[in-house]
């Protein structure tokens, strides 16, 4: 692949390993080096074809991995992914998607690795996937759109997931949470994703969706994209020259009925300063926890947390940065309140 997308090209079969499991509830995604990163999910409303009651049609999510464990550098390769299920019964014998990427391709470049995606039931624990070619076109919405051989949209039945995975580097800093999200009322009413040139350092993925009664034209997902300073350099990320690189860590002591306490800590050579936030991956990125660091706390930053309620949790910590000082996020802490 180059960073040129033609009007048709061919994908690469795909070579890293994928989804372990999914169950109806769409679980994230894991892999031992690191968990995928999960954006925002987004579903359809179908009227189920035995009750005549609403229902949920399709479920998609969007994320990212790194193999490093880490946020990848620019110039480190690392995974975009996206998935859709048809969940609810339609009275339709299933549901046709073409799945389309939305990002700031010019921030891209493509390695010379495979990319994997497959077809399975939600529930498999074992899911496979091919290295049959499938093709990239412009979409409707001037993204890349994956379609199998042929040109084909992707048919989905009842109970079935498609997913994808796609290789990708960073050419510059990447900032996501410190740029706009796609927040637009087009893409929450699902008649269209929201423009690239208005959504940051974020991935879309407009899963057009048709042929079974749902209602929206496009389910979007969207994920907040992180790239910080070049590999084996000294420099930061965020796409500006000068800045210096952070790490960020995060220690918890939180509940599921009563308001918790969050200590970030943010390392730098620069005092960092700007906002941080505490997001729950497992309740679509819900912000828990939000604060700004001052030059005179030194890195550190004492929040308090949001109640969360009962069940898994996976909360990160991420500093936006600064116009001295990149962006970085801590690792995931899972935990589990009863």
């Amino acid at each position: 692949m180059t960073s040129q997308h033609p009007r048709r090209i061919s994908l690469l079969a795909l070579g890293a390993s994928l989804l372990t499991a999914l169950s109806l509830a769409f679980s994230s995604p894991a892999h031992a080096a690191m968990e995928w990163q999960d954006g925002s999910s987004q579903s359809d409303t179908i009227l189920d074809c035995g009750t005549g009651l609403p229902a949920t049609g399709v479920t998609a999510n969007v994320g990212w991995w790194s193999p490093t464990g880490q946020v990848p550098k620019v110039g480190e390769p690392f995974l975009l992914h996206g998935y859709i299920g048809l969940v609810g019964r339609p009275c339709s014998s299933g549901v046709a998607v073409v799945p389309e990427l939305l990002f700031d391709e010019t921030a891209f470049g493509y390695p010379d690795e495979p990319v994997k995606w497959g077809i399975n039931a939600i529930d498999d624990p074992t899911p496979t996937f091919t290295t049959d070619p499938v093709e990239l076109t412009r979409g409707l919405n001037d993204g890349i759109a994956i379609a199998t051989a042929g040109g084909q949209a992707i048919t989905l039945e009842r109970g079935e997931i498609f997913e994808f995975q796609v290789p990708v580097v960073a050419k510059r800093g990447l900032n996501g949470t410190a740029t706009p999200a796609p927040n637009c009322a087009e893409r929450t009413a699902g008649t269209r994703p929201c423009p690239v040139a208005t959504s940051g350092d974020h991935l879309q993925v407009a899963f057009k969706v048709a042929g079974h009664g749902g209602n929206k034209s496009f389910v979007t997902p969207y994920v907040p994209l992180f790239a910080t300073g070049p590999v084996g350099g000294g420099g930061g990320g965020g796409g500006s020259v000068g800045k210096v690189s952070s790490s960020t860590s995060a220690k918890f002591k939180v509940s599921a009925r009563a308001k918790g306490k969050a200590t970030v800590t943010v390392q730098a050579s620069s005092a960092p300063t700007g906002q941080v936030v505490i997001r729950d991956l497992a309740r679509k990125g819900r912000v828990v926890a939000r604060g700004t660091l001052s030059a005179g706390q030194r890195g550190v930053l004492k929040l308090s947390v949001a109640k969360l309620g009962k069940g898994k949790h996976r909360l990160v910590a991420e500093y936006a940065g600064s116009s001295a000082v990149a962006p970085s996020t801590s690792p995931v802490k899972k935990v589990r309140l009863k």
